[in-house]
Protein backbone atom coordinates (compact mmCIF):
# COMPACT_ATOMS: atom_id res chain seq x y z
CA UNK A 1 0.00 0.00 0.00
CA UNK A 2 1.31 3.37 -0.57
CA UNK A 3 1.89 6.13 1.46
CA UNK A 4 -0.61 8.40 0.59
CA UNK A 5 -3.24 5.62 0.47
CA UNK A 6 -2.44 4.68 4.23
CA UNK A 7 -2.56 8.23 5.45
CA UNK A 8 -6.00 8.37 3.39
CA UNK A 9 -7.21 5.58 5.30
CA UNK A 10 -6.44 6.58 8.91
CA UNK A 11 -7.52 9.54 8.24
CA UNK A 12 -10.69 7.89 7.85
CA UNK A 13 -10.47 5.88 10.53
CA UNK A 14 -9.63 8.88 12.50
CA UNK A 15 -13.10 10.67 11.34
CA UNK A 16 -15.05 7.46 12.05
CA UNK A 17 -13.47 7.23 16.05
CA UNK A 18 -14.82 11.03 15.90
CA UNK A 19 -17.84 10.41 14.72
CA UNK A 20 -18.16 7.30 17.31
CA UNK A 21 -17.22 9.77 20.24
CA UNK A 22 -19.59 12.57 19.19
CA UNK A 23 -22.50 9.61 18.92
CA UNK A 24 -21.52 8.59 22.69
CA UNK A 25 -21.73 12.18 23.79
CA UNK A 26 -24.85 12.88 22.65
CA UNK A 27 -26.60 9.37 23.69
CA UNK A 28 -24.81 10.57 26.83
CA UNK A 29 -26.10 13.97 26.62
CA UNK A 30 -29.63 12.73 25.50
CA UNK A 31 -30.29 10.79 29.10
CA UNK A 32 -29.30 13.76 30.87
CA UNK A 33 -31.91 15.72 28.80
CA UNK A 34 -34.46 13.38 29.36
CA UNK A 35 -34.62 13.75 33.09
CA UNK A 36 -34.95 17.22 32.53
CA UNK A 37 -31.72 18.02 34.77
CA UNK A 38 -30.17 20.56 31.94
CA UNK A 39 -31.08 22.26 28.73
CA UNK A 40 -28.58 21.43 25.52
CA UNK A 41 -28.81 23.35 22.41
CA UNK A 42 -29.38 21.90 18.92
CA UNK A 43 -27.32 24.35 17.10
CA UNK A 44 -24.03 23.00 18.24
CA UNK A 45 -23.96 19.37 17.21
CA UNK A 46 -25.09 21.00 13.77
CA UNK A 47 -22.01 22.95 14.00
CA UNK A 48 -19.73 19.85 14.54
CA UNK A 49 -21.37 18.12 11.33
CA UNK A 50 -20.35 20.43 9.51
CA UNK A 51 -17.01 20.87 10.36
CA UNK A 52 -16.52 17.40 9.94
CA UNK A 53 -18.69 17.22 6.84
CA UNK A 54 -15.68 19.56 4.99
CA UNK A 55 -12.64 17.97 6.16
CA UNK A 56 -14.14 14.58 4.93
CA UNK A 57 -14.86 16.38 1.67
CA UNK A 58 -10.62 17.30 1.64
CA UNK A 59 -10.12 13.86 2.12
CA UNK A 60 -11.92 12.12 -0.40
CA UNK A 61 -9.86 14.36 -2.74
CA UNK A 62 -6.80 13.27 -2.21
CA UNK A 63 -7.99 9.32 -3.13
CA UNK A 64 -7.31 8.75 -6.76
CA UNK A 65 -9.57 6.52 -8.53
CA UNK A 66 -7.07 4.14 -10.30
CA UNK A 67 -5.81 3.47 -6.49
CA UNK A 68 -6.63 -0.31 -5.34
CA UNK A 69 -8.45 0.63 -2.22
CA UNK A 70 -10.77 3.59 -4.26
CA UNK A 71 -13.77 1.28 -3.44
CA UNK A 72 -12.98 0.55 0.15
CA UNK A 73 -12.35 4.26 0.79
CA UNK A 74 -15.61 5.28 -0.33
CA UNK A 75 -16.94 3.15 1.68
CA UNK A 76 -15.54 3.59 4.48
CA UNK A 77 -16.52 7.48 3.93
CA UNK A 78 -20.24 6.13 2.45
CA UNK A 79 -20.16 4.83 6.16
CA UNK A 80 -19.08 7.92 8.13
CA UNK A 81 -21.82 9.53 6.23
CA UNK A 82 -24.27 6.97 7.48
CA UNK A 83 -23.13 7.09 11.23
CA UNK A 84 -23.86 10.97 11.42
CA UNK A 85 -27.43 10.75 9.94
CA UNK A 86 -27.98 8.05 12.57
CA UNK A 87 -27.01 10.36 15.20
CA UNK A 88 -29.18 13.45 13.57
CA UNK A 89 -32.42 11.17 13.66
CA UNK A 90 -31.32 10.51 17.43
CA UNK A 91 -31.73 14.66 17.61
CA UNK A 92 -34.74 14.70 15.23
CA UNK A 93 -32.82 16.57 12.52
CA UNK A 94 -35.14 14.68 9.93
CA UNK A 95 -33.62 16.76 6.85
CA UNK A 96 -30.05 16.84 8.19
CA UNK A 97 -30.23 12.83 8.52
CA UNK A 98 -31.75 12.90 4.98
CA UNK A 99 -28.78 15.58 3.32
CA UNK A 100 -26.60 12.74 4.77
CA UNK A 101 -27.88 9.87 3.57
CA UNK A 102 -28.37 11.20 0.03
CA UNK A 103 -24.61 12.67 0.04
CA UNK A 104 -23.70 8.98 1.01
CA UNK A 105 -25.51 7.21 -1.78
CA UNK A 106 -24.49 9.92 -4.20
CA UNK A 107 -20.69 8.36 -3.41
CA UNK A 108 -21.41 5.14 -4.02
CA UNK A 109 -24.29 4.45 -6.36
CA UNK A 110 -22.34 4.34 -9.63
CA UNK A 111 -20.51 1.11 -8.37
CA UNK A 112 -22.93 -0.54 -6.60
CA UNK A 113 -21.79 -4.27 -8.88
CA UNK A 114 -18.71 -3.92 -6.95
CA UNK A 115 -18.50 -6.18 -3.76
CA UNK A 116 -17.13 -3.51 -1.42
CA UNK A 117 -19.80 -1.34 -2.32
CA UNK A 118 -22.72 -3.05 -2.41
CA UNK A 119 -23.92 -3.72 1.19
CA UNK A 120 -23.16 -0.27 2.24
CA UNK A 121 -25.42 0.80 -0.12
CA UNK A 122 -28.07 -1.16 0.68
CA UNK A 123 -28.20 -0.04 4.19
CA UNK A 124 -28.28 3.58 2.78
CA UNK A 125 -30.84 2.85 1.02
CA UNK A 126 -32.84 1.45 3.79
CA UNK A 127 -32.18 3.92 6.12
CA UNK A 128 -32.94 6.93 3.77
CA UNK A 129 -36.23 5.31 2.97
CA UNK A 130 -37.27 5.16 6.67
CA UNK A 131 -36.27 8.88 6.56
CA UNK A 132 -38.28 10.25 3.79
CA UNK A 133 -40.94 8.27 4.84
CA UNK A 134 -40.99 10.13 8.16
CA UNK A 135 -40.86 13.46 5.98
CA UNK A 136 -43.58 11.81 4.32
CA UNK A 137 -42.32 11.39 0.95
CA UNK A 138 -43.91 7.54 0.30
CA UNK A 139 -43.14 7.84 -3.04
CA UNK A 140 -39.36 8.34 -2.93
CA UNK A 141 -39.36 5.98 -0.60
CA UNK A 142 -41.16 3.45 -2.95
CA UNK A 143 -38.77 4.01 -5.77
CA UNK A 144 -36.10 3.71 -3.60
CA UNK A 145 -37.08 -0.07 -2.51
CA UNK A 146 -38.26 -1.23 -5.39
CA UNK A 147 -34.39 0.19 -7.23
CA UNK A 148 -33.00 -2.36 -4.90
CA UNK A 149 -35.79 -5.12 -4.08
CA UNK A 150 -36.79 -6.22 -7.59
CA UNK A 151 -32.73 -6.33 -9.04
CA UNK A 152 -30.46 -8.88 -8.89
CA UNK A 153 -26.87 -8.68 -7.27
CA UNK A 154 -24.83 -9.06 -9.97
CA UNK A 155 -21.44 -9.70 -7.49
CA UNK A 156 -20.97 -11.42 -3.83
CA UNK A 157 -20.48 -8.59 -1.64
CA UNK A 158 -18.32 -8.36 0.67
CA UNK A 159 -20.48 -8.19 3.75
CA UNK A 160 -19.44 -5.88 6.84
CA UNK A 161 -20.87 -3.83 9.88
CA UNK A 162 -19.37 -0.46 10.18
CA UNK A 163 -17.11 -1.72 12.86
CA UNK A 164 -15.91 -4.51 11.05
CA UNK A 165 -14.88 -2.27 8.06
CA UNK A 166 -12.73 -0.08 10.06
CA UNK A 167 -11.08 -2.80 11.90
CA UNK A 168 -10.62 -4.52 9.39
CA UNK A 169 -12.00 -7.87 10.84
CA UNK A 170 -12.75 -10.48 8.68
CA UNK A 171 -16.24 -11.99 9.10
CA UNK A 172 -17.37 -15.61 8.19
CA UNK A 173 -18.84 -16.58 4.53
CA UNK A 174 -22.08 -17.78 6.46
CA UNK A 175 -22.31 -14.86 8.48
CA UNK A 176 -21.82 -12.35 5.52
CA UNK A 177 -24.64 -14.72 3.58
CA UNK A 178 -27.19 -13.87 6.95
CA UNK A 179 -26.67 -10.46 7.58
CA UNK A 180 -27.28 -9.90 3.31
CA UNK A 181 -30.58 -12.00 3.64
CA UNK A 182 -31.96 -9.78 6.55
CA UNK A 183 -31.14 -6.75 4.86
CA UNK A 184 -32.83 -7.55 1.71
CA UNK A 185 -35.82 -9.07 4.08
CA UNK A 186 -35.98 -5.74 6.08
CA UNK A 187 -36.12 -3.63 2.89
CA UNK A 188 -38.99 -5.84 1.09
CA UNK A 189 -41.24 -5.54 4.31
CA UNK A 190 -40.37 -1.61 4.58
CA UNK A 191 -41.38 -1.72 0.71
CA UNK A 192 -44.55 -3.82 1.89
CA UNK A 193 -45.93 -0.84 4.80
CA UNK A 194 -44.47 1.85 1.84
CA UNK A 195 -47.58 0.15 -0.64
CA UNK A 196 -50.11 0.22 2.86
CA UNK A 197 -49.33 3.75 3.25
CA UNK A 198 -50.09 4.69 -0.48
CA UNK A 199 -53.06 2.49 -0.86
CA UNK A 200 -50.89 -0.60 -3.09
CA UNK A 201 -52.63 -3.39 -1.23
CA UNK A 202 -52.14 -6.54 -3.53
CA UNK A 203 -48.65 -5.20 -3.47
CA UNK A 204 -49.04 -4.71 -0.14
CA UNK A 205 -49.76 -8.59 0.17
CA UNK A 206 -47.53 -9.66 -1.77
CA UNK A 207 -44.87 -8.21 -0.65
CA UNK A 208 -45.19 -8.62 2.79
CA UNK A 209 -45.60 -12.86 1.97
CA UNK A 210 -42.80 -12.57 0.19
CA UNK A 211 -40.66 -11.40 3.12
CA UNK A 212 -42.33 -14.24 5.40
CA UNK A 213 -41.33 -16.90 3.14
CA UNK A 214 -37.43 -15.09 2.71
CA UNK A 215 -37.40 -15.94 6.50
CA UNK A 216 -38.88 -19.24 6.38
CA UNK A 217 -36.17 -20.02 3.27
CA UNK A 218 -33.29 -18.82 6.18
CA UNK A 219 -34.70 -20.32 9.25
CA UNK A 220 -32.51 -17.39 11.08
CA UNK A 221 -35.40 -15.47 12.64
CA UNK A 222 -37.43 -15.03 15.92
CA UNK A 223 -40.62 -17.93 15.61
CA UNK A 224 -42.87 -15.77 18.00
CA UNK A 225 -42.50 -12.38 15.68
CA UNK A 226 -42.51 -14.43 12.42
CA UNK A 227 -45.82 -16.11 13.42
CA UNK A 228 -46.87 -12.14 14.91
CA UNK A 229 -46.38 -10.94 11.24
CA UNK A 230 -48.32 -13.63 10.04
CA UNK A 231 -51.62 -13.23 12.04
CA UNK A 232 -50.73 -9.23 11.13
CA UNK A 233 -51.42 -10.16 7.37
CA UNK A 234 -53.89 -12.69 8.18
CA UNK A 235 -55.94 -9.51 9.40
CA UNK A 236 -55.15 -7.55 6.64
CA UNK A 237 -56.81 -10.82 4.54
CA UNK A 238 -59.77 -10.70 6.77
CA UNK A 239 -60.62 -6.96 6.24
CA UNK A 240 -60.18 -7.18 2.47
CA UNK A 241 -62.33 -10.80 2.77
CA UNK A 242 -59.82 -12.96 1.53
CA UNK A 243 -61.10 -15.95 3.36
CA UNK A 244 -59.06 -18.30 1.92
CA UNK A 245 -55.59 -16.21 2.13
CA UNK A 246 -57.19 -15.50 5.99
CA UNK A 247 -57.39 -19.43 6.62
CA UNK A 248 -54.13 -19.89 5.67
CA UNK A 249 -52.02 -17.75 6.86
CA UNK A 250 -53.71 -17.75 10.34
CA UNK A 251 -53.37 -21.78 10.20
CA UNK A 252 -49.28 -21.28 9.21
CA UNK A 253 -49.08 -19.03 12.14
CA UNK A 254 -50.80 -21.38 14.72
CA UNK A 255 -48.15 -23.78 13.66
CA UNK A 256 -45.37 -22.30 14.44
CA UNK A 257 -46.84 -21.35 17.59
CA UNK A 258 -47.16 -24.63 18.29
CA UNK A 259 -43.50 -25.95 17.59
CA UNK A 260 -42.36 -23.25 19.88
CA UNK A 261 -44.66 -24.45 22.94
CA UNK A 262 -43.11 -27.74 22.20
CA UNK A 263 -39.58 -26.42 22.84
CA UNK A 264 -40.54 -25.17 26.31
CA UNK A 265 -38.92 -21.99 25.25
CA UNK A 266 -41.90 -19.47 26.41
CA UNK A 267 -42.32 -16.12 27.27
CA UNK A 268 -44.06 -13.16 27.84
CA UNK A 269 -43.78 -12.91 23.81
CA UNK A 270 -45.14 -15.99 23.05
CA UNK A 271 -48.26 -16.10 25.38
CA UNK A 272 -49.11 -12.29 23.68
CA UNK A 273 -48.67 -13.84 20.31
CA UNK A 274 -51.40 -16.80 21.30
CA UNK A 275 -54.05 -14.34 22.57
CA UNK A 276 -53.17 -12.26 19.41
CA UNK A 277 -54.06 -15.11 17.07
CA UNK A 278 -56.98 -16.59 18.74
CA UNK A 279 -58.69 -13.04 18.82
CA UNK A 280 -58.23 -12.76 15.00
CA UNK A 281 -59.66 -16.24 14.65
CA UNK A 282 -62.62 -14.78 16.56
CA UNK A 283 -62.23 -11.68 14.38
CA UNK A 284 -62.28 -14.01 11.25
CA UNK A 285 -65.48 -15.48 12.85
CA UNK A 286 -67.25 -12.35 13.67
CA UNK A 287 -66.86 -10.97 10.06
CA UNK A 288 -68.00 -13.83 7.74
CA UNK A 289 -70.99 -14.22 9.70
CA UNK A 290 -71.34 -10.21 9.47
CA UNK A 291 -70.91 -10.26 5.99
CA UNK A 292 -73.16 -13.11 5.56
CA UNK A 293 -75.94 -11.41 6.98
CA UNK A 294 -75.28 -8.59 4.92
CA UNK A 295 -75.66 -10.33 1.50
CA UNK A 296 -78.55 -11.97 2.98
CA UNK A 297 -80.28 -8.59 3.89
CA UNK A 298 -79.08 -6.96 1.28
CA UNK A 299 -79.71 -9.02 -1.86
CA UNK A 300 -79.89 -7.53 -5.70
CA UNK A 301 -82.77 -8.58 -7.55
CA UNK A 302 -83.20 -7.95 -11.51
CA UNK A 303 -86.26 -6.95 -13.42
CA UNK A 304 -87.09 -10.62 -13.56
CA UNK A 305 -86.85 -10.87 -9.51
CA UNK A 306 -83.72 -13.24 -10.08
CA UNK A 307 -81.13 -12.96 -7.73
CA UNK A 308 -77.65 -11.41 -9.33
CA UNK A 309 -74.90 -13.08 -8.99
CA UNK A 310 -72.44 -12.02 -7.16
CA UNK A 311 -69.63 -11.22 -8.90
CA UNK A 312 -66.25 -11.15 -6.67
CA UNK A 313 -62.67 -11.13 -8.24
CA UNK A 314 -61.21 -14.32 -7.79
CA UNK A 315 -57.99 -13.22 -5.11
CA UNK A 316 -54.71 -14.40 -5.17
CA UNK A 317 -54.36 -17.52 -3.27
CA UNK A 318 -50.47 -17.09 -1.12
CA UNK A 319 -48.85 -20.14 0.21
CA UNK A 320 -45.75 -20.56 2.08
CA UNK A 321 -42.96 -23.32 0.33
CA UNK A 322 -41.30 -25.55 2.83
CA UNK A 323 -44.59 -25.80 5.55
CA UNK A 324 -47.04 -28.77 5.72
CA UNK A 325 -50.16 -27.26 6.80
CA UNK A 326 -53.18 -28.38 7.59
CA UNK A 327 -56.19 -26.25 7.13
CA UNK A 328 -58.83 -26.54 9.44
CA UNK A 329 -62.23 -27.45 8.56
CA UNK A 330 -63.98 -23.91 8.65
CA UNK A 331 -65.79 -22.24 5.90
CA UNK A 332 -64.29 -19.52 3.89
CA UNK A 333 -67.21 -18.66 2.24
CA UNK A 334 -70.19 -16.92 3.03
CA UNK A 335 -72.59 -18.75 5.45
CA UNK A 336 -76.08 -19.99 3.74
CA UNK A 337 -77.47 -22.63 6.23
CA UNK A 338 -77.53 -23.97 9.60
CA UNK A 339 -75.08 -26.62 9.07
CA UNK A 340 -72.31 -23.84 8.36
CA UNK A 341 -73.33 -21.60 10.80
CA UNK A 342 -72.62 -24.14 13.49
CA UNK A 343 -69.22 -25.27 11.70
CA UNK A 344 -68.25 -21.90 11.69
CA UNK A 345 -69.85 -20.76 15.57
CA UNK A 346 -67.99 -23.84 17.10
CA UNK A 347 -64.72 -23.18 15.91
CA UNK A 348 -64.53 -19.52 16.78
CA UNK A 349 -66.26 -20.28 19.92
CA UNK A 350 -62.97 -22.46 20.32
CA UNK A 351 -60.93 -19.98 20.13
CA UNK A 352 -62.46 -17.19 21.92
CA UNK A 353 -61.84 -19.64 25.27
CA UNK A 354 -58.61 -19.67 24.10
CA UNK A 355 -58.24 -15.72 24.09
CA UNK A 356 -59.98 -15.90 27.32
CA UNK A 357 -56.74 -17.61 28.67
CA UNK A 358 -54.24 -14.67 27.97
CA UNK A 359 -56.93 -11.95 28.29
CA UNK A 360 -57.98 -12.32 31.79
CA UNK A 361 -60.55 -10.63 33.72
CA UNK A 362 -57.49 -9.46 36.57
CA UNK A 363 -54.52 -8.63 33.91
CA UNK A 364 -56.72 -6.97 30.99
CA UNK A 365 -59.96 -6.51 32.01
CA UNK A 366 -61.22 -4.30 28.88
CA UNK A 367 -59.74 -6.72 26.40
CA UNK A 368 -61.89 -9.31 28.55
CA UNK A 369 -65.08 -7.01 28.27
CA UNK A 370 -64.48 -7.10 24.67
CA UNK A 371 -64.39 -10.88 24.36
CA UNK A 372 -67.50 -11.24 26.57
CA UNK A 373 -69.23 -9.02 24.03
CA UNK A 374 -67.59 -11.13 21.15
CA UNK A 375 -69.33 -14.08 22.75
CA UNK A 376 -72.72 -12.25 22.90
CA UNK A 377 -72.37 -11.37 18.70
CA UNK A 378 -71.83 -14.78 18.09
CA UNK A 379 -75.07 -15.84 19.57
CA UNK A 380 -76.53 -13.52 18.44
CA UNK A 381 -75.37 -14.54 14.78
CA UNK A 382 -76.38 -17.93 15.25
CA UNK A 383 -79.98 -17.68 16.40
CA UNK A 384 -79.78 -15.29 13.08
CA UNK A 385 -79.39 -18.80 11.11
CA UNK A 386 -81.41 -21.20 13.15
CA UNK A 387 -84.79 -22.03 11.74
CA UNK A 388 -87.16 -23.14 14.41
CA UNK A 389 -87.87 -20.69 17.30
CA UNK A 390 -87.66 -23.20 20.52
CA UNK A 391 -83.16 -23.56 18.82
CA UNK A 392 -83.42 -19.50 18.02
CA UNK A 393 -84.99 -18.87 21.67
CA UNK A 394 -82.39 -21.45 23.72
CA UNK A 395 -79.40 -19.33 21.85
CA UNK A 396 -80.82 -16.35 22.23
CA UNK A 397 -81.31 -17.52 25.78
CA UNK A 398 -77.87 -18.23 26.36
CA UNK A 399 -76.86 -14.42 25.11
CA UNK A 400 -78.71 -12.97 27.90
CA UNK A 401 -76.87 -15.62 30.45
CA UNK A 402 -73.62 -15.00 29.34
CA UNK A 403 -74.18 -11.30 29.32
CA UNK A 404 -75.88 -11.80 32.74
CA UNK A 405 -72.52 -13.15 34.35
CA UNK A 406 -70.41 -10.27 32.83
CA UNK A 407 -72.56 -8.22 34.54
CA UNK A 408 -72.92 -9.70 37.72
CA UNK A 409 -69.02 -10.30 37.71
CA UNK A 410 -68.29 -6.62 36.98
CA UNK A 411 -70.48 -5.51 39.88
CA UNK A 412 -68.58 -7.63 42.19
CA UNK A 413 -65.07 -8.62 41.14
CA UNK A 414 -64.24 -4.83 39.26
CA UNK A 415 -66.70 -2.02 40.00
CA UNK A 416 -64.42 0.52 38.81
CA UNK A 417 -65.20 -1.49 34.75
CA UNK A 418 -68.08 -2.01 35.70
CA UNK A 419 -69.14 1.57 36.07
CA UNK A 420 -67.93 2.52 32.80
CA UNK A 421 -69.46 -0.74 30.91
CA UNK A 422 -72.00 -1.04 32.58
CA UNK A 423 -74.42 1.56 30.44
CA UNK A 424 -73.52 -0.35 27.46
CA UNK A 425 -73.90 -3.91 28.82
CA UNK A 426 -77.51 -2.84 30.24
CA UNK A 427 -78.53 -1.97 26.36
CA UNK A 428 -77.41 -5.33 25.32
CA UNK A 429 -79.28 -6.88 27.82
CA UNK A 430 -82.15 -4.94 27.04
CA UNK A 431 -82.10 -5.85 23.73
CA UNK A 432 -81.59 -9.30 24.26
CA UNK A 433 -84.64 -9.56 26.55
CA UNK A 434 -87.00 -7.64 23.88
CA UNK A 435 -85.96 -10.59 21.50
CA UNK A 436 -86.98 -13.10 24.14
CA UNK A 437 -90.08 -11.72 24.44
CA UNK A 438 -90.64 -11.33 20.76
CA UNK A 439 -89.82 -15.26 20.33
CA UNK A 440 -91.97 -15.88 22.97
CA UNK A 441 -94.93 -13.97 20.90
CA UNK A 442 -93.81 -15.85 18.10
CA UNK A 443 -94.43 -18.80 20.23
CA UNK A 444 -97.83 -17.96 21.30
CA UNK A 445 -99.48 -17.18 17.71
CA UNK A 446 -98.18 -20.45 15.34
CA UNK A 447 -100.22 -20.47 12.40
CA UNK A 448 -99.10 -23.58 11.29
CA UNK A 449 -100.12 -25.49 14.41
CA UNK A 450 -103.70 -26.62 14.32
CA UNK A 451 -104.41 -27.47 17.48
CA UNK A 452 -108.42 -27.07 18.90
CA UNK A 453 -108.33 -25.07 22.11
CA UNK A 454 -110.69 -24.68 24.79
CA UNK A 455 -112.02 -21.40 26.14
CA UNK A 456 -110.03 -21.66 29.14
CA UNK A 457 -106.55 -22.51 26.91
CA UNK A 458 -107.90 -19.53 24.86
CA UNK A 459 -108.03 -17.01 27.73
CA UNK A 460 -104.85 -18.11 29.23
CA UNK A 461 -103.26 -17.36 26.10
CA UNK A 462 -104.65 -14.03 26.14
CA UNK A 463 -103.74 -12.79 29.54
CA UNK A 464 -100.36 -14.03 28.78
CA UNK A 465 -99.93 -11.49 25.69
CA UNK A 466 -102.07 -9.16 27.60
CA UNK A 467 -99.26 -9.13 30.55
CA UNK A 468 -96.06 -9.47 28.02
CA UNK A 469 -97.33 -6.41 26.80
CA UNK A 470 -97.42 -4.55 29.51
CA UNK A 471 -93.92 -5.81 30.72
CA UNK A 472 -92.56 -4.95 27.09
CA UNK A 473 -93.68 -1.21 27.41
CA UNK A 474 -92.08 -1.17 31.07
CA UNK A 475 -88.91 -2.08 29.41
CA UNK A 476 -89.38 0.21 26.58
CA UNK A 477 -90.07 3.42 28.80
CA UNK A 478 -86.91 2.09 30.72
CA UNK A 479 -84.79 1.74 27.45
CA UNK A 480 -86.01 5.48 26.56
CA UNK A 481 -84.70 6.52 30.14
CA UNK A 482 -81.47 5.02 29.75
CA UNK A 483 -81.07 6.47 26.26
CA UNK A 484 -82.00 9.84 28.27
CA UNK A 485 -78.93 8.90 30.72
CA UNK A 486 -76.58 8.05 28.29
CA UNK A 487 -77.34 11.54 26.12
CA UNK A 488 -76.82 12.97 29.84
CA UNK A 489 -73.46 11.63 30.59
CA UNK A 490 -72.56 12.77 26.90
CA UNK A 491 -73.10 16.05 27.80
CA UNK A 492 -71.41 15.90 31.51
CA UNK A 493 -74.58 16.94 33.29
CA UNK A 494 -76.71 15.32 36.06
CA UNK A 495 -79.84 13.95 35.38
CA UNK A 496 -82.12 13.46 38.35
CA UNK A 497 -84.43 10.98 39.00
CA UNK A 498 -82.83 8.02 36.97
CA UNK A 499 -80.60 5.52 39.07
CA UNK A 500 -78.13 2.81 38.20
CA UNK A 501 -80.34 0.69 40.44
CA UNK A 502 -83.55 1.73 38.22
CA UNK A 503 -82.23 0.80 35.20
CA UNK A 504 -80.45 -2.44 36.57
CA UNK A 505 -83.92 -3.71 37.95
CA UNK A 506 -85.32 -3.55 34.32
CA UNK A 507 -82.50 -5.24 32.54
CA UNK A 508 -82.45 -7.93 34.76
CA UNK A 509 -86.31 -8.60 34.26
CA UNK A 510 -86.39 -12.42 32.54
CA UNK A 511 -90.28 -12.83 31.03
CA UNK A 512 -89.90 -16.57 29.98
CA UNK A 513 -93.49 -18.27 28.92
Amino acid sequence: MESSDTDILSDLKKEFRNIKCLATEEKSKKSVRNCGECKIGSDKPEIDFTIASAKLDGILTKIKNDSPHYFKALSMAASILYERAKICLNLNLLEESKAYLEKGLQLVEKFIDNSQVTFIYLRIVNFLSYIVSRLNDFDKAKNLLEMVVNSELKCKPVVYSTDDLFLTTKIEDNVSKTKLEKLNINNIQMLGWIYYKLGMTNLYAQTIHKGLQLELDINDGDPVHWATRCCRLASFFIIQDMWENARYHLSAAQIVLDAVELTSSTNASFFKAQGDLARIWVNYGLQLFGISRKSILEKVWDENDEIKPNKKLKSECFTFSGMDIRLPNVPVKEITNVQESRELFSYTHVWLKRARLFYSLRDYPLQYINIILELSELYRFLAYYEKDLDSQYDVTKKRFETLETLSSVLREVRPSCYATMSLEIIREIIDVQLELMNLNLKKLYNPIEDTALNESDLKKRIDIVNDVNVKVGKIYNKRNESKILHIAEDNKEALPGTSDETITEVAHANFVL
